[in-house]
């Protein structure tokens, strides 16, 4: 590594769930498997944990206090529980708080935990979208999730000179990783190449099918957080070496209306190429000491083809325009010096609901321990970055993960 990293906080226990159409599991009963996995991985019992974070409540459960029926239906009473909202960056940036929490002397071990199964129990497609979209100046003209981050797409493409076939390289590459997992949404579709992916029809220009995130089946996971004073007494710890976090806005027109924001990492002002994740990756990498060589791999969030690139740039993998090189030299494949989304992201592995960002969490600490469900790199990663989004280009969060203290 370049510097000399000072980790923050530990990981020491980390379980998952899953869910499928003839294996129904709600929310609830997801993040219950997963917490009881995560704390006997960790070898605690429930009643050591201190504090609990997650995400926004599931679609699937959208209960009020989602965080404290958890904890009520644990009977695990907690000196703070509460979820953090900043769409599923939120979650992303839990680990963040929780190293906060323990840094103040305020908890020992804190657990954070996300699940969901959208579409086990709602009808997705009927949601259209009215979370991500302004009830007064945005619902009346009837968007949908794909039509609002097509705008999005079509300024990137716009500004840089690309090309839908771009952006099918990325489709391509995630499903090179989905294929190989056992619980990626696509993995039945097999391999795909960029042809395959500009025959599918369009599902907003320039966004096509295979373009897309799919809804997956559902998924839980838990993480156990201490200090890293605490992790030595631990087996396989996994360090917490630097976090970050943004918000900017809530609706698209919102971030289109900004016309100065107080981080210099965003660009000029107004775009729609450039995120918050800008700014929580220089945060991030600022804490943590290290440079973007020392990242083995990157866990992201990539709900449309467009945003893997734009992503990539943002974290500084690529100038700001170039994201989509990494893709087409193969440099995010199994072999490459940058695997990307190994589960096969979630343009291929799906987004089970609110729980996608831990499903990124999870990923990333399989592949650091070795016990990846699915395909791996021939070394194992040292350091991997996770990086989490939220809503219309809104939040983001971003962690970088090590087993090197």
């Amino acid at each position: 590594m370049t510097g000399s990293p000072r980790p923050v906080a530990a990981i020491v226990g980390m379980g998952d769930a899953y869910a499928s159409r003839s294996n129904r599991k709600d929310p609830l009963q997801l993040a219950v498997e997963a917490t009881h996995a995560a704390l006997a991985d960790a070898g605690i019992t429930r009643h050591q944990v201190d504090a609990v974070f997650t995400g926004r409540s599931p679609w699937a459960d959208k209960r009020s206090q989602w965080s404290n029926i958890f904890i009520s239906h644990m009977q695990m009473p907690v000196t703070i529980n509460s979820e953090l909202t900043m769409h599923g960056a939120g979650l992303t940036a839990s680990v963040g708080v929780a190293a906060q929490m323990i840094a103040a002397g305020k908890a020992e071990y804190v657990l954070c935990l996300q699940s969901d199964a959208t579409e086990l129990f709602v009808d997705a497609v009927a949601m259209g979208a009215e979370a991500d979209a302004d009830p007064q100046f945005e619902v009346p003209y009837g968007p949908t999730i794909p039509s609002l981050y097509a705008q999005a797409a079509c300024r990137y493409l716009h500004e840089f000179g690309l090309t839908e076939a771009d952006l099918a390289e990325v489709a391509v590459a995630n499903q090179k990783w989905g294929v190989g997992h056992p619980h990626a949404a696509k993995a039945r579709l097999g391999a795909v190449d960029v042809a395959k992916v500009l025959a599918s029809p369009y599902v907003s220009s320039p966004i096509r099918r295979w373009m897309c995130s799919t809804w997956g089946g559902g998924t839980g996971g838990a993480l156990v957080v201490t200090s890293v004073e605490n992790a030595r007494n631990f087996a396989n710890p996994v360090h917490v070496l630097g976090y970050g976090s943004a918000a900017t806005h809530e609706y698209l027109g919102d971030r289109m209306n900004l016309r100065k924001v107080r981080y210099d990492t965003l660009g000029p002002q107004p775009n729609l190429v450039y995120t918050a994740t800008a700014e929580a990756a220089r945060q991030a990498f600022a804490q943590a000491g290290i440079g973007r060589g020392d990242i083995d791999m990157a866990q992201i969030s990539a709900n449309f083809a467009h945003m893997g690139p734009i992503i990539l740039e943002d974290l500084g993998f690529a100038e700001k325009g170039r994201g989509i090189e990494l893709y087409r030299s193969g440099r995010t494949a199994i072999d490459g010096d940058l695997p990307v989304d190994t589960n096969g992201g979630w343009l291929s592995f799906g987004q089970p609901g609110i729980s996608c960002n831990m499903d990124s969490y999870v990923e990333a600490i399989r592949q650091l321990r070795g016990t990846a469900l699915g395909a791996a790199p021939a070394k194992r990663p040292e350091t991997v970055l996770v990086q989490g989004a939220g809503g219309m280009l809104a939040a983001g969060a971003v962690s970088i993960l090590s087993t090197r203290a």
